[in-house]
């Protein structure tokens, strides 16, 4: 039997937040969420750094709640910044389950017009934010399909006119800040399509555990990944080197944001799904969303048990290297996540082998499991039952401490590695 991880202290766990507030239609059904930034312990929209606040919700959102538990099958409305749009940021999330949202104090140029005009002919949407007839902001109309009219801004004697004069673009009207139930009628009666705001749905957070980052570690991915040269390969070991980097990416592939062909065997498997340009952008996004610091000597352990399950594979029959890697790296998520293992791995998307390795520690892949867990206890008459070779295990361990160690070099951390 399986037993439940202990929880982690309030220092190692941290959480993923996101609010989310409905955008329904006249007959007050849901459309879609916009989903809105917060800080920690602050129920309210707190933006220093826009850019900053933008990436947070993205990775929140795809990378670790998961897009189908924010919105459903709804469309996610997410602000983004003329930096994001112009960094093609907009072609990493899914065209059809989401709308970007353009700042009423974005100023438009010909080079951000010319990149949304590029976008929306590809099929990408935008949103107008907090529109009150600006004049300067007129020329992004066209390539908007919906504005969002502030009412607490909006003169109602001059409405009428300025919605006429919205409706020579292709845009649908969204009144936004709506109160209460005399504003959602006097709205219906203009003519808009889309209502928002506490008359309908205060804000609600959304929040899940989370694997917090190292910097220190997301930099060094960062400074790799962009040399002109890096090889699929290259790309795929650097990201398998980084729990919190491979935990990520399978909840992206794993959420309602693309479409996978089947379920993901390794990390190297979802590096050539998502491509080396994709990998790019999605560790920029992590990178700009985060400056936490993970439990170090957890965060070891996994990437040597990792290490020794990836030069066990010849020793185990395993053709593949890689996804014994995976099998190691992510045997521990359950203590990450303070959960049971369970349901730590039904947010993604492994295949039945791996799944069941991880899990019941069933197949090869879980007898090899077995072996490294039960090195790493220095459980002696478990591993004389398996019949194992403790001088080879040994030897591995000490490579894999070699190897991890290096990585921590590499980091920029100067805490010495666990040794074991």
């Amino acid at each position: 039997m399986q037993m439940q991880s202990p929880a982690l202290d309030d220092n190692s766990l941290s959480r993923a937040l996101v609010a989310r507030q409905p955008i329904c239609e006249r007959d007050q059904k849901t459309f879609g969420y916009e989903l809105l930034f917060r800080k920690p312990g602050v129920n309210r929209a707190v933006i220093d750094d826009p850019d900053h606040a933008t990436a947070q919700v993205i990775v929140s959102s795809f990378f670790e709640i998961g897009l189908e538990r924010m919105v459903g099958s709804s469309i996610a409305f997410v602000n983004v910044t003329r930096d994001f749009i112009l960094g093609n940021f907009c072609r990493f999330l899914p065209k059809d389950r989401v709308v970007f949202e353009i700042s009423e104090e974005t100023m438009p140029d010909s080079e951000l017009l010319e990149r949304l005009a590029a976008l929306r002919t590809e099929g990408f949407r935008f949103a107008l934010d907090d529109f009150a007839y600006q004049e300067h902001l007129h020329s992004l109309l066209p390539y908007c399909s919906f504005v969002k009219v502030d009412l607490r801004q909006a003169d109602r004697i001059r409405m009428a006119g300025e919605i006429a004069s919205l409706r020579e673009y292709p845009v649908m009207l969204l009144a936004e800040k709506v109160q209460s139930n005399e504003e959602f009628e006097f709205c219906q009666q203009m003519g808009f399509e889309y209502f928002q705001g506490y008359f309908l749905s205060k804000p609600k957070l959304v929040t899940t555990a989370k694997l917090p980052l190292h910097r220190g570690s997301v930099s060094r991915v960062l400074a790799r990944i962009h040399e002109p040269d890096i090889t699929a390969r290259e790309v795929e070991a650097i990201i398998g080197e980084d729990i919190a980097l491979s935990y990520r990416l399978l909840r992206y592939m794993n959420s309602a944001a693309i479409a996978r062909p089947r379920k993901i065997e390794s990390i190297s498997h979802a590096v050539r799904l998502v491509g080396i340009d994709g990998i790019r952008m999605f560790t920029n996004l992590v990178m700009l969303s985060s400056g936490d610091d993970p439990p170090q000597e957890r965060m070891r352990t996994c990437l040597v048990r990792a290490r020794m399950c990836q030069l066990l594979a010849p020793r185990t029959g395993c053709a593949n290297e890689d996804i014994c890697f995976t099998v190691g790296l992510f045997s521990k998520l359950d203590a990450f996540l303070d959960c049971e293992m369970e349901s730590a791995l039904q947010l993604l998307a492994l295949t039945d082998e791996v799944y069941g390795a991880i899990l019941s520690h069933s197949g090869p892949l879980g007898r090899m499991l077995d072996m490294v867990v039960a090195f790493e206890r220095s459980d002696w008459e478990a591993l004389e039952t398996m019949k194992a070779d403790i001088g080879a295990l040994r030897e591995i361990h000490l490579q894999s401490l070699e190897w991890e160690a290096g990585l921590i070099h590499q980091s920029g951390d100067s805490t010495p590695p666990l040794l074991m």
